[in-house]
């Protein structure tokens, strides 16, 4: 079972792209990047977030 808050290395995972990435979509607002949040000094964001903007992605069915 997962954690429910997901760290930028694990976000980064899920969607094949780089680190770097995942803080662009952040800094710019865009994508996935919307979702995150500062908890102390780390970007995280929560999973039934994440899983509920893949499943708007994929024209509402959600991810399995």
């Amino acid at each position: 079972m997962r954690k429910p808050l997901a760290t930028v290395p694990e976000i980064a995972q899920h969607y094949g792209v780089p680190k770097k990435t995942v803080h662009r979509w952040h800094q710019t607002g865009t994508g996935p990047g919307k979702l995150l949040f500062p908890v102390g000094r780390y970007l995280r964001a929560r999973w039934d977030d994440i899983d509920q903007y893949d499943a708007d992605q994929a024209g509402g069915q959600r991810a399995a």
